[in-house]
């Protein structure tokens, strides 16, 4: 396979190679002129290579710079996450203690009132017990009121009558 030169990077300079038989008398020499335009040529791509080498590379070093930042941001931005899933952890927690904490203190409130219930219940019935006495205390003070009045009563006719037996 013969090898033949790209024309769109030496112009029209470069002609394409033929077969050693076709070539006629006194070609197989180049001209000076045409070396000193090839090398001027090949100068340039030479330049124009180094340049795109230079070019690569910068643009190797800047992926590089690149890619080390985007994977400390990225550190970063996983740090934050991780301190940020923390404090939300930690403040959940906080809330579950806390709210256990009203749920205890609703349930001993709960347990307070039940018992303060069934001491004014109780209280209720030591003052009906109370009142039921007092009535029956009443209703015997009472009889015994009208017993006294009765005896009194009885006293003051013998007494009357003891007073007129002695008159007799």
């Amino acid at each position: 396979m013969a090898r033949e030169l790209n024309r769109e990077l030496f112009g029209s300079l470069v002609q394409p190679a033929t077969d050693a038989g076709t070539a006629g008398p006194g070609t197989g020499y180049a001209k000076v002129e045409d070396l000193r335009q090839m090398h001027l040529h090949i100068e340039t791509i030479a330049r124009r290579l180094k340049e795109f080498e230079s070019r690569v590379e910068t643009m190797h070093t800047k992926v590089e710079e690149m890619t080390t930042q985007n994977r400390t941001r990225f550190e970063r931005v996983q740090n934050h996450f991780k301190a940020q899933t923390e404090v939300l952890q930690n403040s959940m927690g906080d809330v579950h203690n806390k709210i256990a904490q009203v749920v205890s203190r609703m349930n001993e409130r709960k347990l307070n009132e039940n018992m303060i219930k069934e001491m004014v219940d109780r209280h209720g019935q030591v003052v009906q017990s109370f009142e039921t006495r007092l009535q029956q205390f009443q209703k015997v003070v009472s009889d015994q009121e009208l017993q006294l009045m009765h005896a009194r009563s009885e006293l003051k006719e013998t007494m009357l009558e003891l007073a007129r037996l002695r008159k007799y």
